[in-house]
């Protein structure tokens, strides 16, 4: 498996990123159904979003119900917490690398 690194040094209006492959290819993450996706890969996860009441709490949310693209049942909060959450972690984490889980195989 190769690696894959996460970039923010884009020239893409209203896109975050793009994921860089050792050999040179690229893909542009533009839409934000693909945030939780991609932030997932380089090591975000959804239970590092909590809601008000959870971040205090000893027993935080697991949000084992959703992967970040529909509400968690247990929580209430929604799809676009988990992206917002994924977006900001993104623009925060400019050079994270990872396993390419076969994006560019």
């Amino acid at each position: 498996m190769s690696k894959i690194t996460w970039s923010t040094d884009v020239n893409a209006p209203g896109c975050p990123g793009e994921i860089l492959a050792d050999d040179g290819q690229s893909v542009l993450i533009q839409t934000d159904w693909d945030y939780w996706k991609v932030a997932e890969w380089f090591g975000w996860s959804p239970r590092e979003v909590q809601t008000r009441d959870n971040r205090d709490n000893e027993t935080p949310c697991d949000h084992d119900r959703t992967h970040g693209t529909v509400d968690c049942k247990e929580c209430g909060l929604t799809h676009s917490d988990f992206i917002s959450a994924a977006y900001d972690w993104l623009i925060d984490n400019d050079g994270a690398q990872a396993e390419d889980p076969g994006y560019f195989d």
